[in-house]
């Protein structure tokens, strides 16, 4: 909100990213099979587990109006823990006005969707019933690592790196189908490291790599968000979990976020840091041993320049570098 509003270079421009590999079920396991890792083409980069990203302006809703008690009343019902921040911390209500809404949900390339038909489109069907068959063996129900205490800093930020899947990378938008140069443009894509490194299996062929390397007007400028909210299950921390009456919420603090920023560069092929990292790509997602030849994907890094942390009331942590790359992990 400070990089949107009240910053001396501040600008309204926004995007919102959005994955079908957020919906979990209770046992951390995606309701939605084409996203669930280790099934089929499962995986949160699988074209059929829909990624949408939505730009626009955000501005703030006048406090007092009808559209602010509407507002708030849906956040409210969705998001619990709103009642329980602090009155002084000036919290507000504010709006994502759309023109750019840029869709994947299927094999063939990414859908522009007119904000018109967005409108108009006819309100969801109820959520489909969540398959909780034991028999199904899901990579992504393993176990999860202990957290570390909220006081390492470092620590905490090496230990989400090493075990979520996925992340939303966002690049500085090139391409004006839904989006406009310029804007930040958010993406979920699939993740593993090597050493606490964040690697990508990517292709020229997707938005963000053609922001990152293959437009007239790239930039290797990129940032990686991650949730702790995204490992679901019954290991999932409480302060992540949103129930009525309870602080639980991926906004909640001590549910940790991490942004990591830096560049991004392409691996060397025939190399042994490609041939380590492939490895460990392929390890926690399968389905990129199957992705097509002919679409030219490679391996490529992102380079660490930036570390910022929130897994506890008080603030931002930023972490060095080379604290991180120090810190140990189970």
């Amino acid at each position: 909100m400070i990089d949107l509003f009240t910053a001396p270079s501040a600008k309204p421009r926004g995007s919102l990213a959005l994955s079908a590999a957020s919906l979990l079920a209770p046992n951390g396991t995606s309701i939605i099979q084409d996203c669930e890792i280790g099934v089929g083409f499962g995986d949160p980069e699988n074209p059929p587990c829909a990624r949408l990203t939505l730009s626009g302006d955000f501005s703030k809703v006048p406090a007092n109006s009808t559209e602010h008690a509407a507002a708030y009343a849906a956040l409210l019902e969705r998001h619990p823990f709103i009642k329980t921040l602090p009155d002084d911390h000036d919290f507000f209500v504010a709006k994502l006005s759309l023109d750019g809404i840029w869709l994947i949900d299927d094999y063939g390339g990414a859908a522009i969707v007119d904000p018109t038909d967005y409108f108009a489109a006819s309100a969801p069907a109820p959520a489909a019933t969540i398959d909780m068959n034991p028999a199904r063996n899901f990579i992504g129900a393993r176990a999860i690592t202990g957290k570390p205490p909220f006081t390492k800093k470092a620590e905490t930020a090496r230990w989400m790196v090493t075990e979520l899947t996925y992340g939303f990378l966002a690049t500085t938008s090139t391409r004006k189908n839904g989006s406009t140069p310029g804007d930040a443009f958010g993406n979920p894509y699939g993740i593993a490291d090597v050493g606490g490194i964040p690697y990508f299996y990517g292709t020229d062929m997707d938005a963000s790599f053609t922001d990152l390397f293959a437009s007239a007007h790239s930039s290797i400028r990129c940032s990686l968000a991650l949730s702790e909210a995204q490992l679901g299950g019954a290991q999932l921390s409480q302060a992540c979990q949103i129930a009525p009456g309870q602080s639980g919420d991926p906004e909640n603090p001590p549910c940790a976020r991490l942004v990591i920023s830096g560049g991004m560069a392409k691996v060397a092929a025939n190399t042994t840091e490609e041939a380590e990292a492939k490895a460990a790509l392929f390890k926690k997602h399968p389905s990129f041993e199957n992705f097509p030849t002919g679409h030219g994907f490679y391996v490529a890094r992102l380079d660490i320049d930036g570390l910022w942390l929130i897994n506890f009331f008080g603030g931002a942590a930023i972490i060095s570098p080379e604290d991180y790359f120090r810190a140990a992990i189970a």
